[in-house]
């Protein structure tokens, strides 16, 4: 179990896939309905509602799914796309696992998105319904929606209860394995978000294996605030828990206090997010880590630093866990609990079951040797079925043998551990959020003012990584960077804005006229 190791005899960065351990054949609905029958009992799910606990157990959870299915099929068909607009919510989960049991697909629109990213999104899926509730800080995006979808397809999502009362009970279709579950947006190097598409099979196991990796059993209590428009909520989260018949505590964003005071109002034993998350829970005042019984703490989305995770360890006696993936393969590699602890510092962890994970030079496609760095390239049952209704962008990502070009700089050692050194996208990872220079470069460039501009990600002591932007202006043109942002607040995500800036008079650049982005980062770090 995750103990892979390159062929000594070859020497290649390669490793054949470990297909001993047994996947779950089985649907998302069949799995929720399998721990409503073994554990109807246990809480589900629970999160906070008008300042009080409120709680789902599986028996109810799946009761509840079902009658939300039931109000969708009389709206929409198994097959449809259903987006979701909203930060975290117990409605989100319901629609969640509703379409699941209806056959229908999720479509999670972030709610930070601007509405120039909503409409590329709604065009690329075509929703038959949009249910819309909050943002992060509050704010109704039902107006937005509105403007965005035909009327009568928009709905409140946080009203759920009160839409579907009443609702008569409708047989649920047959689902197969292979029917498309999620659309999981994620950015590209063309500028424009891409959905990548995740059948039942696919999603389910990649999060099945999720918490295998952990040690994860029906007993466990998982607080994580990560967001459901991420695979990170909606596949590892949500779909991890059920697969154990686990307890999901929801929360609707990421706050220190609320945090803590969840751990200790619900008996967490899992916890988890991305460093900067897990750096402000250590520096909180009523940080302390003897009240609770943690097992494991899960971490990724950039790299995790040594001293957080010799502090974590220390003081919750519990392994710091990491997790190498992406929206189009959510499991790729995983460290365990009974690796050293500086495994999950210095490396991804080793290849998780049914995974083939090779390092290849980037030109030619050839395997590298063991050590040397090239990208990292996997293939497998949790590899996505594609990009959708984007072929050609497919074609790009997954070869003809099938594997997935991940598009991340690694290396493999003799032991099988994987080692990320870069990216070979560009990719900007800033809290968590993946963020690509070439969809802020395509908007920033309508700015009259712009003559030519390179986007870049430097070293940020708590995001791990934000987001600069170097410039060529117009001739009289002087360099303002808050009307900057003001315009890039029009069209981008608040996480996408650059937040440093730099007006140069020419760019550096290659014999062939390309900008050379790694002499333009230093600009910004020296």
């Amino acid at each position: 179990m995750f103990d892979g190791r390159p062929d000594p005899a070859t020497g290649l960065a390669h490793i054949a896939a470990d297909t001993s351990f047994s996947l779950l054949d089985m649907t998302i609905g069949e799995c929720l309905r399998d721990k409503a029958v073994r554990f109807g009992a246990r809480d589900a799910l629970i999160w906070r509602q008008d300042g009080e606990l409120r709680r789902f157990t599986y028996a109810q959870l799946l009761d509840m799914a079902e009658v939300v299915a039931s109000w969708l099929l009389t709206r929409a068909a198994p097959g449809d796309r259903i987006g979701i607009w909203s930060r975290n919510s117990a409605e989100w989960v319901l629609v969640e696992y509703a379409c699941a049991l209806a056959g229908m697909v999720v479509a999670g629109f972030n709610p930070a998105w601007s509405q120039r990213e909503c409409e590329h999104a709604r065009d690329l899926t075509e929703p038959a319904l949009l249910l819309a509730g909050y943002d992060t800080r509050g704010v109704s995006l039902m107006e937005r929606a509105d403007a965005l979808m035909p009327q009568g397809t928009v709905f409140p999502l946080e009203e759920l209860f009160a839409l579907v009362e009443g609702t008569q009970r409708r047989a649920m279709p047959e689902v197969a394995l292979d029917d498309l579950f999620l659309i999981q947006f994620t950015s590209g190097t063309t500028g424009r978000s891409k959905g990548a598409a995740l059948s039942h099979y696919q999603a389910l196991n990649a999060a099945y294996l999720r918490s295998v990796a952990a040690d994860f059993d029906e007993t466990d209590v998982w607080v994580n605030a990560g967001p459901l428009n991420h695979v990170g909520g909606a596949l590892s989260v949500v779909l991890g828990t059920v697969a154990f018949g686990g307890c999901y505590v929801l929360m609707q964003r990421f706050d220190t206090t609320e945090y803590l005071r969840m751990m200790r109002e619900t008996g967490a034993t899992r916890i988890g997010g991305v460093p900067t998350m897990l750096i402000a829970l250590c520096e909180h005042p009523d940080w302390r880590p003897q009240d609770f019984r943690i097992r494991s703490i899960g971490s990724g989305g950039a790299a995790v630093p040594s001293p957080l995770i010799e502090r974590l360890n220390k003081e919750f006696g519990a392994p710091v866990l990491v997790v190498f993936g992406q929206s189009e393969s959510v499991m790729i590699t995983s460290s365990v609990p009974s690796d050293p602890p500086q495994i999950a510092a210095e490396t991804s962890g080793r290849a998780a079951p049914h995974v083939e994970l090779k390092i290849c030079d980037v030109a030619s496609s050839a395997t590298l040797k063991v050590g040397e760095v090239g990208e990292v390239c996997a293939k497998g049952p949790m590899v996505m079925s594609g990009y959708f209704r984007q072929p050609e962008a497919t074609a790009k990502t997954i070869d003809s043998d099938g594997f997935l070009h991940t598009g991340d700089l690694g290396s493999l050692d003799a032991e099988g551990y994987l080692r990320i050194h870069g990216r070979t996208r560009e990719v900007i990872i800033r809290g968590g959020e993946n963020i690509y220079p070439a969809e802020i470069e395509d908007y920033l460039s309508e700015h009259p003012d712009v003559v030519s501009l390179a986007v870049v990600g430097v070293p940020d002591e708590r995001w791990g990584q934000t987001v600069a932007c170097a410039l060529v202006l117009r001739e009289g043109a002087m360099l303002n960077p808050a009307a900057m942002e003001d315009f890039a607040a029009q069209g981008l995500a608040h996480f996408k804005i650059p937040r440093k800036w730099l007006a140069l008079e020419s760019f550096p650049q290659t014999a062939s006229g390309k900008i050379r982005k790694v002499e333009v980062e230093k600009m910004f770090v020296t």
